[in-house]
């Protein structure tokens, strides 16, 4: 019997990595529903969209990496059911795998839109290396790019586009930018650097619908009634976990696959990580579902810790990164229920430093191009008493 891992993303593959790492002998079978092998998906957002010679994303691992630690790898390997009595999943071409535990790392899909003319050509989505290689090309040919949403995704498209003078204009429902991330001095300096750079933002303005001539998008109509012009729209709304499999073998699942400490579902053979996984978080205090490549490769070693039966790792707080024309944007901490906030801000520089605090404590930090300092930074947030 082997441990199967559904899905082979940056949570997928560290389990792997983590479960030979803690000294697992069994059958390790990684299973992915793409054609290539495992990749880094952050710089589909960033390097990739501006890159005129790369015809690949970078790889996760060698390919010497499965070979050399025993992890079968099965690519075009979709999965659409769970028989958890019999522990098999069955894939679309009828195959089946048998497991002792299981894994799922399926990760989340892009929220899609439903407006009219959602459907004309020209409406792009970016989640996968084919997602980043169409949008691509879809750049080279488009003057007037519209980015739907200005979280950390959209603003890192709009970034590449304008940096490969395209007119960029970032429509945003709420009132600024990363709003559900970064603090409004992060969003402000963001925002302010991006606006010189050409971006231009429209927020709290809502789209009601997409006109097209001869089957490709021309313009965004507004709430408001205004319309932009657009040869390109690229849809950065936010993501939905793929739930399917999980919903089927009825395990509870709510804004995720719910999971205990130990990343078991509510069936104890099945486990959930990363995108997909909602978890608690000791530093949130709250079940949540962080879509990080820092959660995805924490929660891949506490599974595989469970399963090996060693240690569970020291929780860390949770983190991210951003690469935004000539930014680089990090967090780290609970950005929540902050009672104060320090900010040092160097607009001739553009380097800022945030630091949240709640009763005293330090629960979170930011910085704009200020690397070494983030780092030195790491160990003074602590876990809530």
């Amino acid at each position: 019997m082997a441990i199967v891992i559904v899905g082979a993303g940056t949570a997928g593959v560290n389990a792997a990595f983590w479960l030979r790492q803690y000294g697992y002998k069994g059958e390790i079978r990684l299973l992915s529903k793409e054609s290539v092998v495992p990749y880094q998906r952050p710089p589909l957002s960033k390097s990739f969209l501006t890159s005129e010679t790369a015809e690949s994303a970078i790889p996760l691992k060698p390919e010497s990496f499965y070979t050399n630690n025993n992890i079968s790898i099965s690519l075009n390997t979709q999965i659409v059911s769970i028989d958890v009595g019999r522990k098999v999943v069955a894939a679309k071409d009828g195959e089946e795998y048998a497991y002792e535990k299981l894994i799922l790392a399926t990760g989340a899909s892009a929220r899609r839109l439903t407006c009219e003319g959602s459907e004309l050509s020209g409406v792009c989505y970016l989640r996968s290396m084919e997602d980043a290689k169409n949008l691509r090309r879809k750049l080279v040919e488009s003057a007037s790019v519209v980015v739907l949403g200005g979280g950390v995704i959209g603003l890192e498209v709009a970034s590449a586009a304008v940096g490969i003078g395209r007119r960029v204009t970032v429509i945003e429902a709420a009132p600024r930018v990363m709003a559900r991330v970064v603090t409004p001095a992060a969003a402000n300096l963001v925002r302010a650097r991006l606006e010189a750079e050409g971006v231009g933002f429209k927020l709290n303005a809502k789209l009601t619908s997409i006109k097209g001539r001869n089957g490709h998008v021309d313009q965004c109509v507004l709430e408001s009634g205004e319309e932009v012009q657009a040869d390109l729209i690229i849809v950065g709304i936010g993501a939905i976990p793929e739930l399917e499999l999980a919903t089927e073998a009825a395990l509870e699942v709510s804004n995720g696959v719910v999971v205990d400490d130990q990343m078991r579902t509510s069936d104890t053979s099945i486990y959930a990580i990363g995108d997909c996984a909602l978890a608690r978080n000791l530093f949130f205090g709250t079940m949540v579902r962080l879509e990080t490549i820092h959660n995805a490769v924490t929660q891949a070693q506490i599974v595989a810790s469970s399963i090996c039966g060693t240690s569970t790792p020291a929780p860390t707080p949770p983190r991210f990164w951003s690469d935004l024309k000539g930014m680089t944007l990090q967090g780290l901490g609970a950005l929540k229920d902050y009672d104060k906030l320090v900010v040092a801000i160097n607009n001739e520089t553009v380097e800022l430093e945030v630091l949240a605090y709640k009763q005293e404590r330090l629960i979170a930090t930011e910085t704009i191009n200020r690397p070494k300092r983030q780092g030195a930074l790491g160990g003074s947030i602590k876990l809530p008493d």
